[in-house]
């Protein structure tokens, strides 16, 4: 999530030099062919040792048994979080352009959350009963989109919602990745973690199809009001866990 933060703010950074905003794709292009290197050499390392990383099968009759089970609500809220990140996030520079804002402070904001979260505060919101916290960590992001849909022009109000909605989103992952891993059935561990991780890219990647649609038709706050549905059912998840307990 940080990499992902990082990349427009690299890209607002390479155009404010006066560079082409090609010159951003070509970072992103150096960065992954990076990325492929740093595989390749891990591999390397782990075959000189002897260690060897065993792929596990996804089959249908896997998925059904884990949908059956209560691993299915941290695998849905993964996708219904990674459809909010991916709405605000592909959209960012719209919704910026149309209140005067600089689209960076918001990756500013969200990037700077994550990491200090990730770093500061994962090990004690672990710690927490999980359905309380993703309660109160769902409730943060849903106020983030509220305060975006609320601000005009006030740049410290919108790195705050930034903020929030890092923090949140980004502690949010780590409690309902523990919760898939304990409540997947027996046996079955691995090839939950792959579906969480499914369920995740297919939200990031596929609501914004819908929300660029949306923001053609109805504009941005009508992409904005869809993602707060989104956001605001994510809320419940934890809630009728909570009171089916």
């Amino acid at each position: 999530m940080a990499g992902i933060g990082t990349g427009p703010i690299v890209g607002r950074i390479l155009t404010g030099l006066g560079l082409s905003l090609g010159s951003a794709f070509i970072f992103a292009a150096m960065s992954c062919l990076a990325g492929a290197a740093i595989y390749i050499a891990l591999d390397r390392v782990l075959r000189r040792s002897g260690s060897t990383i065993k792929g596990n099968k996804l089959s249908l009759a896997a998925t059904f048994s884990i949908l059956r089970s209560k691993a299915v609500f941290p695998i849905v809220m993964v996708g219904l979080g990674g459809a909010v990140f991916g709405g605000l996030s592909s959209f960012q520079t719209s919704y910026a352009a149309e209140r005067g804002l600089d689209y960076s402070l918001f990756y500013s904001g969200f990037v700077a959350a994550v990491i200090v979260g990730r770093l500061l505060l994962s090990g004690a919101v672990l710690r927490c009963e999980p359905h309380i916290t993703s309660l109160v960590l769902t409730s943060c992001v849903s106020a983030a989109i509220v305060l975006l849909m609320l601000i005009e022009t006030n740049p410290i109000v919108y790195i705050a919602a930034a903020a929030l909605l890092g923090g949140g989103y980004g502690l949010t992952y780590s409690v309902i990745n523990g919760l898939v891993a304990n409540e997947a059935p027996t046996g079955l561990v691995p090839q939950a973690l792959l579906l969480f991780s499914l369920s995740y890219f297919v939200g990031v990647f596929g609501f914004p199809l819908f929300a660029g649609t949306l923001i053609a038709e109805q504009g941005i706050r009508s992409m904005m009001s869809a993602t707060l549905i989104i956001a605001l059912i994510n809320t419940t998840i934890p809630i009728f866990r909570m009171i089916c307990r």
